[in-house]
């Protein structure tokens, strides 16, 4: 009886492992400082999330994902200028199944650029003058 639960111990752990095997991908950068640059890359099967908030007078951020047809990428990017004359600039890239950005930005000088391929893709950009 012993050997038997022994075996079905083992047997769950291992079901237990191959999941943590397919986990999602996660970051997360918060930035403060006259100058900030952030570049992040993700790639997985399965979902793939970026956060990226910088506050300064120079904010400069770039997320790229890529991940399989089944998968969900997320990427949120947001940029507040702590001077009158604060620029912001932020790129998102992605391909997979499922993708969503959302981009906003506070400050004098404000570009971003969104890229994606996949089955439904949605993205928002705002961006505003103090």
């Amino acid at each position: 009886m012993r050997i038997n639960h022994l075996v079905a111990t083992v047997v769950m752990l291992s079901a237990f492992t191959a999941v943590d095997a397919k986990a999602a991908n996660t970051v997360s950068v918060l930035q403060f400082g006259a100058v900030n640059f952030s570049s992040t890359t993700q790639t997985g099967p399965v979902n793939n999330t970026a956060t990226t908030l910088q506050f300064g007078a120079f904010n400069q951020a770039s997320s790229s994902q890529s991940g399989s047809l089944a998968s969900v990428n997320s990427i949120a990017i947001g940029q507040g200028g702590t001077t009158p004359t604060a620029t912001n600039g932020a790129v998102a890239g992605q391909a997979g199944g499922f993708n969503t950005s959302l981009i906003g930005q506070i400050g004098l000088n404000n570009t971003a650029a969104v890229g994606q391929l996949g089955i439904l893709n949605g993205s928002t950009i705002l961006q505003a003058v103090p």
